[in-house]
């Protein structure tokens, strides 16, 4: 029989120590090295990234094998990072670390140095290679101004270690690939304002024996047409496949270069990919005999120009996919599904499934009380936004009767992001204890089309201020949470956009947490790095008064609930004084605030017990904040406590 106690009170099975159960933390990556998977996951404690590989075969049978565990994998391009490792063949492995990038003979001992990261300065990934050179993107930190590092594709030669400059000039660049036979290059590049989902360029040069680029030559260009261009790969050595948002969504194409041929692939209304925050993503596979495709939350396959739809049951969110043979791969999860590497044979007519990693086995999830999001559609100022709604559950307990749930909102950073349904178990935390989440795709989240995600332009701070808070007093309308406990908490972005609910005028949030978030845009456009100094002028504009009047931390006065931040003290994207000024100045006012600083932690949290701090913290401050008794305990300090907090 159930525990009658209110929402919020609740124990759960779902404590910060299933924070680090499992195999691992997360999935990042992978590369396939012919029958062999490659792929990179991250500790649940320590945060460190590490090798692993399987072989496919019909039964799966093999186990996995640890690569290089001395090292730690790692490539903090533009501060995210991403495609740190590459396998040019089945018996080479290469990968980067913070001390420069490494070549591995998998049949041999030790790995050899290709070059030296002289601490970091030099930053190497986004791999691609042919038989004399590995040809990736380069973030020079030693020839660039502080905060302005030189970003460029380079070619490493193999035996000289020789490092060449193969494309320049350009502010930022991605998705360096060869052709086949190795003697083309092309690539992805952009300018400032513009972000990598902007608009951009799709460029091809030949190649010299040397590394060196010939016959340059721009194929597409997004400039001043409000076009995006990303993901450019080899057909063969006259066509490539990339991804384009010129039908308004973005759709995977073929182009013929010689022809100057271009053939949409699935024409779509929906998007078939996501913003390239880190380098390497992979939303679509080619091979000769198909073209598999992440459109939304499922999995297309085109053959026989026939588009056929992929089950993956339990799975809604898919990266890195890639095919081998009848074989296609990629990362995925669901809504009880953690981080994990699926195998899905294309030969079979049923198309067999097959998991060969999982960061935590699906049977100890469904073990657990899970909720699972419903879609929620609602009318913000004219326009259908969406969000997922989690219930709050836990078989152990029942709510008095003619109560109601208080409910967490979360706005996704970025902004340009998107919230997904796939499990996190941080949103569990909550909803196991009796809140409600409700998770906004708010304008300017993507995966709803170029128009939704630019209509944000201009527009932060409000466009996606008044989403949150419509989606709230719809909530409230329809009679499924409590209007007088209706809690906030946002990360990096995120944070930002929870400061502007906060002071507007409409704001019916009673308690906020921000993680790693944005307090003052003018001071973030003078600290952060480059790969977003200029994003700001593309959200907001570059009049200084729309600054001042979208500044949060110029409103303070306008603040009057609980706000606790959190915060890396390594964080080069959003400084940690945004939230230390953000703390002074509420604490100085006598609103209830608390502020919780991290070592060794940069913008996102990689600690498993940072993780479980931060969650704790977040969890006890909100519901002490409006009136609830946790039935856990928290290191945070509160200043300004309200009666029963700390």
């Amino acid at each position: 029989m159930a525990t009658i106690a209110p929402y919020g009170s609740w124990k759960s099975a779902i404590t910060t120590d299933q924070f680090v159960a499992g195999n691992c933390k997360s999935i990042c990556e992978f590369q396939l090295a012919g029958p062999h998977v490659f792929w990179v996951e991250q500790n649940l404690i320590t945060g460190k990234r590490e090798v692993y590989s399987k072989k496919l075969t019909m039964a799966m049978e093999h186990g996995e094998q640890q690569w290089i565990p001395s090292y730690t994998i790692l490539s903090s391009i533009h501060e995210y990072g991403g495609n740190a490792i590459h396998t040019p063949n089945e018996t080479t492995f290469i990968f980067s670390t913070k001390d420069g990038v490494y070549k591995k003979d998998l049949n041999g001992i030790g790995e050899d140095k290709l070059i030296d990261s002289k601490g970091n300065k030099l930053r190497f990934s986004d791999f691609s290679s042919n038989a004399t050179h590995l040809f990736c993107v380069n973030e020079d930190h030693i020839a660039g101004q502080p905060n302005e590092p030189v970003n460029q594709i380079v070619a490493i030669n193999f035996s000289t270690k020789e490092l060449k400059v193969v494309a320049s000039g350009a502010d930022f660049y991605a998705y360096p690939r060869v052709s086949p036979n190795g003697n083309r290059l092309v690539w992805m590049e952009w300018n400032r304002p513009n972000m990598p989902w902007d608009e951009t360029s799709i460029c091809v040069a030949d190649l010299d024996d040397e590394g060196g680029a010939l016959n340059y030559r721009v194929l597409f260009s997004g400039v001043d047409k409000t076009i995006n261009y990303s993901e450019p790969s080899w057909i063969d050595e006259d066509t490539i496949n990339l991804i384009s948002d010129e039908s308004g969504f973005w759709n995977v194409y073929k182009y013929h270069i010689r022809r100057q041929a271009m053939y949409n692939l699935n024409p779509i209304d929906r998007e078939i990919g996501y913003p390239l925050w880190q380098l390497g993503f992979r939303n679509y596979a080619y091979n000769a005999r198909s073209n598999a495709m992440i459109v939304g939350d499922r999995l297309h396959m085109r053959k026989d120009d026939e588009i056929h739809e992929i089950p993956t049951p339990g799975y809604t969110v898919f990266s890195h996919i890639s095919i081998f043979n009848d074989y296609i791969v990629c990362i995925a999860s669901g809504p009880k599904r953690s981080s994990s590497i699926i195998v899905v044979r294309l030969s079979n007519p049923s198309y067999p499934m097959h998991v060969i990693r999982e960061a935590r086995a699906a049977n100890d999830i469904e073990k657990l009380d899970i909720s699972t999001p419903e879609e929620i559609c609602f009318e913000s100022d004219g326009v259908d936004v969406y969000g997922h709604f989690y219930p709050p559950k836990n078989s152990q307990y029942a709510a008095p009767a003619g109560t109601l749930p208080p409910v967490l909102l979360i706005g996704h950073g970025g902004p340009t992001a998107i919230a997904q349904n796939c499990l996190d178990m941080k949103k569990q935390f909550f909803t196991s204890r009796g809140i409600a989440v409700f998770d906004v795709n708010y304008r300017g989240s993507t995966g709803f089309g170029r128009e939704f995600r630019r209509s944000l332009y201009e527009n932060y701070g409000i466009a996606d201020r008044n989403d949150i808070l419509n989606g709230a007093k719809t909530l409230i309308e329809q009679g499924r949470v409590d209007e007088n406990k209706i809690l906030m908490m946002g990360s990096s972005s995120g944070g930002f956009l929870l400061l502007s609910c906060l002071i507007s005028p409409e704001n019916v949030i009673k308690a906020a947490v921000s993680h790693y978030g944005v307090a003052d845009l003018q001071a973030l456009d003078e600290d952060t790095h480059k790969f977003e100094k200029c994003y700001n002028q593309i959200l907001l504009g570059k009049d200084a008064e729309v600054y001042r009047q979208r500044n949060p931390i110029n409103h303070i006065e306008k603040i009057n609930v609980p706000v606790a931040f959190t915060h890396g003290k390594d964080d080069t994207v959003v400084p940690m004084q945004q939230s230390v000024s953000m703390y002074e100045k509420l604490r100085n006012r006598g609103i209830t605030t608390a502020l919780m600083l991290f070592d060794g932690e940069g913008h996102g949290y990689r600690n498993g017990n940072v993780v479980k701090e931060s969650t704790e913290a977040a969890f006890y401050f909100l519901t002490t904040s409006v009136g609830i008794q946790p039935s856990i305990t928290s290191k945070i300090q509160i200043v300004n406590p309200l009666p029963g907090q700390n």
